[in-house]
C-alpha cells in the first residue's frame, strides 16, 4: 500500500505543477489583454486629439488602421484567454481528482495500520494472559507442595 500511495502523491505533485503552469498562462493572457485594451484606449484618445488639431486624413487613416489592428488583437487575445481558462479548469479538476485519490489511499493506509495495531495488541494481550495463567498455575502448584 505504501508504493501506490507514493505514486498517488507523485501524481498529485505533478498535477499541482501543471495547475500552477496553467494559472501562470491564464494570468499572462489576461495581462496581455489588459495591455491591449490600454493601448486601444490611448490610440482612441490620440485619434480624438488629432481630429481636433488637424485634418490630415493620412494621419487619421494610420490611426484608424492601428485601432482596427488593436481590435483584432484584442479579439484574438480574448480567445487565447478562453482557451487558457479552459486549460486551467481542466488542470484544476485533474489536480482535485488526484488529491482525492491520494487522500483515499492515505485513509486506507491509516485504517490498515490501525487494524494491524489492534491485531498486535490483541496478540500481545493474549500472550500476556497466557503468561499470567502459567505463572499463577506454577504459583498454585508450589503452594500446594
Amino acid at each position: 500500500l505504501s508504493t501506490p500511495l507514493r505514486i498517488k502523491k507523485l501524481r498529485e505533485k505533478i498535477e499541482k505543477q501543471k495547475l500552477a503552469e496553467a494559472v501562470i498562462e491564464k494570468d499572462k493572457a489576461e495581462n496581455r489583454l489588459v495591455e491591449l485594451e490600454l493601448t486601444k484606449k490611448s490610440t482612441k484618445k490620440r485619434i480624438e486629439k488629432k481630429l481636433f488639431t488637424s485634418i490630415e486624413t493620412r494621419v487619421l487613416l494610420d490611426y484608424d488602421v492601428f485601432a482596427d489592428e488593436m481590435i483584432s488583437l484584442i479579439d484574438i487575445q480574448k480567445n487565447i484567454i478562453n482557451q487558457a481558462r479552459e486549460a486551467y479548469e481542466k488542470r484544476r479538476l485533474s489536480f482535485l481528482d488526484h488529491r482525492r485519490e491520494r487522500k483515499i489511499y492515505e485513509k486506507i493506509k491509516e485504517n490498515k495500520y490501525s487494524d494491524y495495531n489492534k491485531r498486535i495488541n490483541r496478540e500481545e494481550q493474549k500472550i500476556s494472559d497466557e503468561l499470567a495463567n502459567t505463572n499463577y498455575s506454577r504459583l498454585e502448584r508450589d503452594v500446594l507442595k
